[in-house]
């Protein structure tokens, strides 16, 4: 079955538009199990990847479109040591990485924003998954000056659109993306 388009009725039967709807979940795909790195930074009490930001399904419980982790509780995760390898372990919050660009305040349960790296032309790029209706303003004057700085370019969402921000070079790539039906990522 074709991938519906973002202003396509959602398939679910939810009866909202693709991108309001399943179109907003991120899939993680399964990959080869990665060794965690270490890091200075910890999760703590930070649950934003398992409130319905990411999907998946753990242990029969699915999760996703705002549905959040059936094992999630206060505090953090209730199967932490048990958690499965997709996609819990191999997700990587942009923020908790080692050596992370992020500033303290962009810890996703304070800026209400998930960091999710992904790669344009073999360059870090970032995805913005914003917890309320879309990134801050402080968070995005932040990101554009970091895009300019280090020409890495990130996405986000407003008002149920996936915009981009990053050098001239990406912004044609991704219109020639777009004039071709092809994924921006």
């Amino acid at each position: 079955m074709p991938t519906p388009g973002r202003n396509d009725p959602c398939p679910c039967g939810s009866g909202e538009k693709y991108k309001k709807c399943c179109g907003k979940t991120i899939p993680i795909a399964s990959a080869a199990r990665v060794v965690r790195p270490s890091s200075q930074r910890e999760c703590g009490h930070c649950n934003v990847c398992c409130s319905g930001t990411l999907s998946g399904n753990i242990y029969g419980h699915e999760m996703g479109n705002g549905t959040p982790c059936h094992f999630i509780k206060q505090g953090g995760c209730s199967i932490y040591e048990q958690r499965p390898v997709n996609p819990c372990h191999d997700f990587f919050c942009g923020w908790v990485l080692p050596n992370s660009p992020f500033p303290d305040w962009f810890k996703p349960d304070q800026s209400n924003v998930l960091i999710v790296i992904t790669k344009w032309r073999n360059r870090p790029a970032y995805r913005l998954l914003s917890r309320g209706r879309y990134p801050g303003p402080a968070v995005l004057k932040w990101m554009m000056e970091f895009s300019h700085r280090t020409g890495h370019p990130f996405f986000y969402e407003k008002n149920g659109e996936t915009l981009g921000y990053g050098p001239r070079e990406f912004q044609e790539d991704m219109a020639q993306r777009i004039a071709r039906g092809a994924p921006l990522w």
